[in-house]
């Protein structure tokens, strides 16, 4: 079993799709089953789907703050993994453990503020009491999706990314099958509607819990590194791991709160164009979420390269998993451009498909152009912005999404909606601009080099030069343990 980088790890199209491809199908799979979820609500009625996108993403960007800081524990697996300093993995998940248990009775705690976070939307009643429910089970088993994402860190730092997609799509599958029995009633079991869709969500969650801590206890992984036997707080560790972890997670909840206000925003022009947003954003996933897969082996093959002191290496795999992403980008902008009424009709509710296609299509239809464009720069956001974490320039990504989620998204459509009355293709022109202008940013702070002499890790393996092939680097330094 090695413990560091190989002569194959070369930062090139097939290094990065072996770790990204497993990601991508994950992420296909969840969306997949997130639109499932909203057909399933679409046909049961118009408004628990439109609850579920705003209960839904309410309680994610609430959990992201602590979600983000725990995912950045694969980092730090990453980087260890890259310089070779196998024997440090464990306590630096052991760090990612804790911080999931505290956060995530937090965050179970909050659950009991569902009525007054919600009702600050401003939706109406009928909408709003469906949205607490959704809020609430979310928010009672947030600690299991945090605990899964620090015990799934080990395989996403070794690039064992197989492993994480296997799990999630069995995951995915607990979810499928326990929304289509909950929410409509179906095999003996109650029809429960957006609740019956939000506890499918969480034993999903649980599902996936169960697996890590089974693979951590009996997987030869888990087992060799001895993962569960290192649990304790080690304080310079778990303090690296919030010094760059939790501007991670807060980037996260800064961009969440941005696109939660522009979600109540435009709720507020009305129930169509809120139904309108909910379909477009699910399609949206269809283009955005796959690529994650990507994002995340940038980040994970950055960091490693990173950890082995080669930022050429580093740079080359940012290349090659842009071309790809980009690539996937175009397709679904070609795809959204050509084809937005069948794609939005997937949401029709079964009785009144007449009267959609009617109001909400045409609505949604316009929406879609606009995510055909953005789309392309989010190509650039997705893989720049995961270079630059996977090797430690957190707090710059924190800071540039917060100014500009604020001055360049948020207050630009409350003024849209609530001062100038615009309607919601205002609200979509400004969500393009505020896309466009974090995308030329990343790029620009990667193309400066400052990411290229950052680590996280006590010391950052062997160093050379970066401009020799890997094949020879490898004779120069300890890369590969024996």
């Amino acid at each position: 079993m090695s413990h560091g980088l190989s002569e194959r790890d070369d930062g090139g199209y097939a290094h990065v799709l072996r770790i990204a491809l497993p990601m991508v199908l994950s992420h296909a799979s969840a969306t997949l089953m997130h639109t499932v979820d909203r057909m399933f609500l679409g046909h049961y009625s118009s408004e628990s789907m439109a609850a579920a996108m705003a209960g839904g993403i309410t309680a994610f960007t609430i959990m992201s703050l602590f979600f983000g800081t725990v995912l950045y524990t694969r980092t730090f697996v990453a980087q260890y993994f890259g310089a070779g300093q196998s024997h440090r993995i464990a306590p630096a998940i052991a760090q990612g453990i804790v911080f999931a248990v505290l956060a995530g009775g937090l965050l179970a705690g909050l659950g009991a503020l569902a009525g007054p976070i919600m009702g600050l939307t401003g939706h109406p009643p009928e909408i709003l009491a469906m949205e607490a429910t959704y809020f609430r089970i979310l928010m009672l088993g947030a600690w299991l999706p945090l605990l899964s994402g620090a015990l799934s860190s080990l395989y996403g730092g070794l690039g064992k990314t197989t492993i994480i997609m296997l799990v999630e799509m069995g995951g995915n599958g607990v979810n499928f099958v326990l929304d289509y029995a909950l929410i409509f009633g179906h095999w003996g079991f109650p029809e429960m509607g957006i609740a019956g869709a939000a506890i499918g969500t969480v034993a999903a969650s649980a599902a996936i819990c169960l697996t890590y801590t089974g693979l951590m206890l009996f997987g030869p992984l888990g087992r060799y590194y001895r993962v569960l036997r290192s649990l304790g707080i080690e304080a310079g560790l778990f303090w690296r791991l919030m010094k760059f972890g939790f501007p991670n997670g807060l980037q996260w909840t800064v961009d969440m709160v941005g696109w939660t206000a522009f979600i109540w925003l435009v709720g507020r022009l009305g129930p169509n164009e809120m139904t309108a947003m909910s379909a477009t954003f699910a399609i949206n996933h269809l283009a955005f979420l796959p690529m994650v897969g990507f994002s995340i082996a940038t980040s994970i093959v950055v960091g490693q390269f990173i950890g082995a002191a080669w930022p050429a290496l580093a740079a080359r795999s940012v290349r090659s998993a842009f071309v790809m992403t980009f690539g996937w980008m175009v397709l679904m902008a070609l795809l959204f451009v050509a084809l937005p009424g069948p794609l939005v009709m997937i949401f029709a509710p079964s009785g009144d498909k007449a009267a959609f296609a009617g109001t909400i299509v045409p609505i949604a239809t316009v929406m879609l152009r606009f995510v055909a464009l953005y789309s392309l720069f989010d190509a650039v956001n997705l893989v720049y912005t995961s270079a630059l974490k996977g090797a430690g320039d957190t707090r710059f990504v924190m800071i540039l999404t917060l100014v500009l989620s604020v001055f360049v998204l948020t207050i630009p459509v409350y003024v849209a909606v609530e001062v100038l009355h615009y309607g919601v293709n205002a609200t979509m022109f400004i969500a393009t601009l505020y896309i466009i202008a974090l995308a030329a940013s990343y790029y620009l702070r990667f193309r400066a080099g400052h990411w290229k002499t950052m680590t996280l890790i006590e010391s950052a393996g062997a160093v050379g030069d970066v401009s020799q092939p890997l094949a020879q680097r490898m004779t120069e330094g300890p890369i590969v343990e024996p």
